[in-house]
């Protein structure tokens, strides 16, 4: 301890200790990730409650750590060896007197005492080696970085900077910890080797982590053996010490514990702030995307709209020439001064179906063709895209799901999986030409019905105009009398009367003809309309249907999810403030 603390600091630090508690509290809410972070909030807690100044020093093993720490007291006090001897935490606390017999603390951390720390309430704190073939030792090691308020790192000058060096370095300054180098073991280099690796450890730093700690040489071993702490005979240990006593002399070692065991604080807080501002962001973007579903099939039918309008607009021109070839086939060949012969009625049929039909049904198909088509891609487009998106949605709700209660996860993601399927099995749909297919046997039915519908009715025509032809037709019986005379007399005038009946008649049945043609043309430009909107309406239903009943319940489940982000990420940016405000008070206080 740092002895009595006064009233305004023993105040500050309280207020830190409850801040760093009500951060520890809201992450139990974070899932399995974030127990391990709030447990290491509530270690800080601990030892801002006992105001230790912790000196860690932390290196590979056989860095001689062990032997640094007993350099830097100046005494043998910790067992060292060539061998990893750490295996636990050691705890060097200030005292005036040595305790040479460890006292367990906790499992794992062993205290010692010594008048040599550097200051009141200081604890120099020696940790099993990094990269060790004990795996146990590691984790200790690692498990300890974010008690520490100032982190020695040693490094072996014979094999600087390893690879768990570099990682631990920069867990060290994510934690926001103040960092010096000491390179040891400079006994065992000539000077210019020495120099060669000083620089290549300062580039190393500064290239992987952005910084620029101070960096001491020292040889723990030989200045062991001196003894003396004094210049040269101390072998850069006493510039280590110095520099140690300018820091606590600076600063009391009380206030930048505060602030140091703060900006761990902070770290952790703002690493949670940042992450639900990033899940903010992503199930956000992702709810906005979707909430413009019906902004998105609304185009999609605008753009199938302007697509059968096209389509239209080519089968009017197919039906306008239909009606012109029919029409003047009814008056060219369906006439009194040269009537059909009812033995010539299937040459009739097959002219009308040569001349009249023709290519109209191949040009209908090749019209709606490219709206058919059109459909299908845009579809095809569509349900990509819808597939595109429930994925990135999926693999978000993966990697959240230790965030998720079981119920939302379980429900979220058979809803999105169930939406995956459907919309893919959509999409399979548009693969086999079926939608083409079904247009054109619809098209193909129609047409050959219109073609027999009207067949008759000119065949029913083509009998009664015989028959108006025919000799004799108006006289009974078409046989002579022997009133001759008589009827060619009476009969002019009759036949005269005859013939314009019959000519009205024809006009009539021609007429008659001629608007059943164009009748059963509408019909069957109806019919091919018909079809082209119930396409339209099909895929304007399946659209809209997939939107209300797969993707709304999925998305509304997002804006619930975005809403619980949003007020864990107001949480962490409350406890930011609250840090920022108490860090303000601590850089005041005396």
């Amino acid at each position: 301890m740092f002895g009595t603390l006064d009233g305004v600091v023993d105040t500050l630090r309280q207020q830190e200790v409850n801040l760093i508690a009500d951060v520890a509290m809201a992450l139990t809410e974070m899932g399995d990730q974030a127990q391990d972070d709030r447990k290491r909030l509530l270690e800080v807690a601990q030892d801002l409650r006992e105001m230790f100044f912790l000196v860690v020093i932390i290196g590979e093993f056989n860095a001689g750590k062990s032997t640094f720490v007993n350099a830097l007291i100046g005494d043998e006090l910790l067992p060292m060896g060539i061998t990893p001897t750490t295996e636990a935490i050691e705890l060097i606390r200030y005292n005036d007197t040595p305790q040479r017999k460890p006292m367990i603390r906790e499992e794992g951390l062993r205290e010692w005492a010594h008048p040599n720390t550097g200051a009141q309430g200081v604890a120099i704190v020696d940790t099993p080696g990094t990269g060790s073939v004990f795996q146990k030792h590691e984790s200790i090691a690692k498990s300890f970085l974010h008690r520490s308020d100032l982190v020695i790192f040693l490094l072996s000058a014979k094999r600087a900077f390893a690879e768990t060096e570099r990682l631990y370095l920069e867990m060290a300054k994510n934690y926001g910890k103040k960092i010096i180098l000491v390179m040891n073991q400079i006994d065992l280099l000539e000077p210019a080797e020495l120099n060669q690796v000083k620089r290549f450890v300062e580039a190393q730093v500064k290239e992987f982590l952005n910084i620029d700690p101070l960096i001491f040489t020292v040889s723990a071993r030989e200045s062991l053996k001196n003894r003396t702490g004094q210049g040269e005979a101390s072998h850069g240990i006493e510039a280590v010490r110095a520099h140690l006593r300018g820091l606590f002399s600076e600063e009391s070692p009380a206030k930048q514990k505060l602030l140091t065991q703060l900006e761990t604080a902070n770290a952790i807080t703002r690493r949670y702030y940042d992450n639900m501002q990033n899940k903010v962001n992503l199930v956000g973007a992702d709810t906005a995307r979707v909430k413009q579903i019906e902004q998105e099939l609304q185009q999609q039918s605008l753009g199938l709209e302007g697509q059968m309008a096209a389509a239209r607009g080519q089968v009017d021109q197919v039906y306008k020439g239909l009606r012109e070839r029919g029409t003047k086939f009814i008056e060219t060949h369906l006439t009194l001064k040269f009537p059909p012969r009812m033995s010539n009625r299937e040459k009739l049929q097959a002219d009308f179906q040569d001349m009249v039909i023709g290519s109209a049904l191949r040009d209908i198909n090749d019209a709606t063709n490219s709206y058919v088509n059109a459909v299908v891609d845009q579809s095809r487009l569509y349900w990509r895209s819808v597939i595109d998106r429930l994925n990135q949605l999926h693999e978000l709700l993966e990697q959240n799901v230790s965030g998720l209660d079981a119920g939302v996860y379980a429900q979220q993601r058979e809803g999105l999986q169930e939406a995956i399927r459907i919309a893919e099995s959509e999409l399979r749909s548009y693969s086999t030409g079926d939608v083409m297919t079904e247009m054109q046997t619809i098209f193909e039915s129609n047409i050959n019905g219109f073609t027999a519908s009207v067949l008759a009715t000119i065949s029913g025509l083509v009998a009664i105009i015989a028959a108006a032809a025919a000799p004799g037709a108006y006289l009974v019986g078409g046989t002579a009398t022997a009133l001759t005379s008589v009827l060619f007399v009476v009969g002019a005038p009759v036949a005269l009367v005859g013939g314009a009946l019959a000519w009205r008649y024809y006009r009539k049945m021609s007429e008659d003809t001629k608007r059943d043609f164009n009748a059963r043309v509408d019909r069957l430009e109806q019919s091919y309309q018909q079809a082209l909107n119930e396409l339209t309406k099909k895929e304007r239903t399946r659209l809209s249907m997939y939107g209300s009943q797969v993707l709304t319940p999925i998305f509304s489940r997002l804006d619930a999810l975005s809403k619980h982000y949003n007020e864990q990420q107001r949480t962490f940016r409350d406890f930011l403030d609250r840090i920022d405000v108490l860090r303000k008070s601590i850089e005041k206080s005396a």
